[in-house]
């Protein structure tokens, strides 16, 4: 089809669809997106929680500085600078129930030095844990549940596998398939901390 010609539908207008419609918009396309919510975003929303029974402002999505494709999109709308971030990639945990804390600490450079020290790593895993998790998950077909790589008792299922499959994938570990939390590590984890330092709108 010639450029400009005829106009596209976009179904949805969550953060894909509005990325879409934005490059199509770029290529000379006439779009016309179509929502069913009230709101465009999608899944960035506000919602009650009712387990800590406060309103959560899940719009906030939070991103880490390896996503190269968010962050070109957000520059191609000239909101690059619309993101801030501790400028380290630490990030603190809680868990309700035990009130237990800890935090993950991966450091600036490219070597998991992080993996050895452990105060920087999730805690009752070794750095051999860690390890074989990541080198599981990448050899695993992409069909796999994400769930099969751990015993749901396992301390690296709880602290870090579950939250970090369900804030990238918006999935339980059980129904996430393994092939979309790859590139996410490759992208991330693999290229070291300064890829892995979290980013929120300001």
């Amino acid at each position: 089809m010639a450029r400009g010609a005829g106009t596209v539908h976009v179904i949805g207008a969550g953060l894909a669809g509005l990325a879409a419609a934005t490059a199509l918009v770029g290529a000379g396309r006439a779009v016309r997106v179509y929502e069913a919510a009230p709101r465009a975003g999608g899944r960035c929303r506000s919602y009650h929680d009712p387990v800590l029974d406060h309103v959560i402002d899940n719009g906030n999505h939070l991103l880490l500085s390896g996503n190269r494709t968010t962050l070109s999109w957000l520059a191609s709308l000239g909101a690059e600078g619309g993101l801030a971030g501790p400028g380290a990639a630490v990030f603190p945990f809680l868990d309700l129930k035990t009130g237990r804390r800890w935090r993950l600490d991966f450091g600036r450079g490219r070597l998991p030095l992080w993996l050895f020290d452990p105060a920087r790593r999730v805690p009752g895993a070794g750095p051999g844990a860690h390890l074989r998790l990541f080198l599981t998950l990448m050899r695993v077909p992409d069909t796999a549940p994400v769930g099969d790589l751990l015993p749901a008792a396992h301390p690296l299922m709880r602290a870090f596998l579950d939250p970090f499959t369900v804030a990238v994938l918006n999935r339980a570990p059980d129904r996430a398939a393994a092939g979309f939390l790859k590139p996410v590590i490759r992208e991330t984890l693999m290229k070291g901390g300064r890829a892995c330092e979290p980013l929120i709108a300001r």
